[in-house]
């Protein structure tokens, strides 16, 4: 029946999720929801249960608030139910909706839409008119998708996992007799660490940028960490582990490990600031086993220190964050597990080369305005000394930090101009640093040895950036920083 009240027009609510339209595969362990009775939509009633967020999108957006029940074959109401919980068993791979539903209007339509509580949308959702999906007017019929490939090829399979609900809706002159959803989680789940102690649990707890399954070698082989050598080929290796607490241990994983790098320093931007160094597919990881792959970086694009990063790309372990575009990587690497960061250069310091300058980035997260931020230099394990015990630690601000700042913070003294020397053996900060919008500076680290030719020692130094970001834009927090392995002694070799 042809409705006289407005009705929100889904060609302009809906867009398609081009980006995101793949499908995942390799699922196991299936969950089965349903709302409703499938009783061909006899009375009485079944209810309904929407969430908040839906009930406040209906009355922002239609004459009567509320939802339809079940079986109600009434006019002028909108049926509305949400799926929640839906990661109880861990990320999802595949799910399936089926509904069945009599069109009582010719411009009658269903979807899948992601509300926030205010009545907002978190995220792009899906519709279509119930004509097109092949319920005729006046007649019932049941709707199949596949929400890994609803018609116009979108994919909602991340979103699911990025929001762990979904809301199903039906306008407005229809009514619905049940909806099943299905979810299958996945197979595997893959990680590497992000620390030290990092079992594959998100979020991860801070710090995520000294991730311990990440190391160079100049040469194939090496053991430990090393700097990348410019002018030559030098050897990424990363270590997978498929044994993640997300699923239970006990199929063979199989993927695409991607490795990235850009400059040294605190915060950065995916993708914008991360520069490809190669991807190795990868089979036949076993179940609960580890193995370390190699991946040739062949471009080192010029003397100097990087930051690294990896992603396990898998259809059998989606992320659980979807990547967005200029999204804040550390944000990204501490909810999705498939993600690794290493921002970590090793320091050789001798009586022959004594003193080594490093860049240190300091971006604004923000694009749209300026950003307040902290500069922590800070010892960088416990079970280390100090290195202000061995040598000098000195900063260095741009003229357009240090002409803002107003010598804030603790734990340093001034030395010269735009330069300060940290005194304190357990730390400084320099606090109230004015960033400009979308701006990356760029602060000079020296480490100054004072040891003899004959006294050895290592020592761990963190510089670390703290600042707002799109997740928390009026919170100063932790956005990531460098760890600067120091080794002193008369074998440590200056050019590395």
């Amino acid at each position: 029946m042809s409705s006289p009240h407005p009705r929100v027009h889904f060609s302009t609510v809906f867009s398609m999720l081009a980006l995101l339209a793949v499908t995942w595969g390799g699922a196991a362990r299936a969950q089965t929801f349903t709302h409703g009775i499938a009783d061909n939509f006899a009375a009485p009633t079944e209810a309904v249960s929407p969430s908040t967020g839906m009930l406040n999108y209906i009355a922002a957006n239609y004459t009567y608030p509320g939802s339809r029940p079940f079986d109600d074959m009434s006019i002028d109401r909108w049926f509305a139910t949400t799926f929640t919980n839906l990661r109880r068993l861990g990320p999802i791979c595949g799910a399936t909706l089926r509904m069945v539903v009599r069109n009582g209007d010719t411009n009658d339509s269903m979807g899948l839409l992601f509300m926030g509580p205010a009545g907002t949308q978190l995220a792009t959702g899906w519709g279509a008119s119930l004509a097109s999906l092949g319920i005729p007017l006046y007649g019932s019929g049941t709707v199949s998708l596949n929400l890994a490939a609803l018609p116009g090829g979108v994919n909602l399979i991340p979103t699911l996992n990025a929001q762990g609900f979904v809301d199903v809706f039906a306008q407005d002159d229809s009514a619905v007799d049940f909806v099943t959803l299905v979810v299958t989680q996945c197979r595997v789940d893959v990680y590497s660490k992000d620390n030290g102690g990092d079992f594959g649990n998100t979020p991860t707890v801070d710090p995520i940028w000294v991730s311990p399954d990440i190391r160079v070698c100049q040469n194939a082989g090496c053991v430990g960490h090393q700097n990348p050598e410019f002018g030559q080929t030098n050897y990424v290796y990363v270590t997978l582990r498929n044994n993640g607490p997300l699923v239970p241990v006990g199929n063979t994983a199989s993927g695409t490990l991607h490795v990235y790098y850009t400059g040294s320093g605190g915060a950065a931007l995916w993708p914008m600031d991360w520069a490809p160094i190669g991807s190795i597919s990868v089979a036949g990881i076993a179940p609960g086993a580890n193995v370390e792959v190699m991946v040739p970086w062949n471009g080192v694009p010029a003397p100097g220190h990087y930051c690294l990063l990896t992603r396990w790309v898998s259809s059998q372990d989606p992320m659980t964050l979807v990547e967005a575009t200029n999204s804040n990587t550390l944000n990204n690497t501490r909810w999705n597990n498939n993600l690794a960061w290493k921002n970590v250069n090793v320091v050789n310091l001798s009586p022959f080369a004594p003193v080594r300058d490093f860049d240190f980035r300091v971006r604004n997260l923000l694009r749209d305005r300026p950003s307040l931020a902290h500069l922590e230099i800070r010892n960088g394990d416990a079970d280390l000394p100090s290195f202000l015990e061995r040598g000098q630690v000195l900063v260095t601000l741009p003229t357009e930090l240090w002409d803002r700042w107003g010598h804030e913070g603790q734990g340093f003294e001034v030395v010269g101009e735009q330069t300060v020397r940290i005194v304190n053996p357990q730390g400084a900060r320099l606090d109230g640093l004015w960033l400009d919008p979308d701006g990356a500076h760029h602060v000079n680290v020296r480490f100054v040895s004072q040891g003899t030719a004959v006294e050895q020692g290592r020592f761990a130094v963190e510089v670390v950036q703290h600042s707002a970001s799109p997740e928390q834009p009026d919170k100063v927090e932790e956005a990531g920083g460098v760890r600067f392995d120091i080794v002193l002694g008369p074998q440590a070799d200056g050019k590395k």
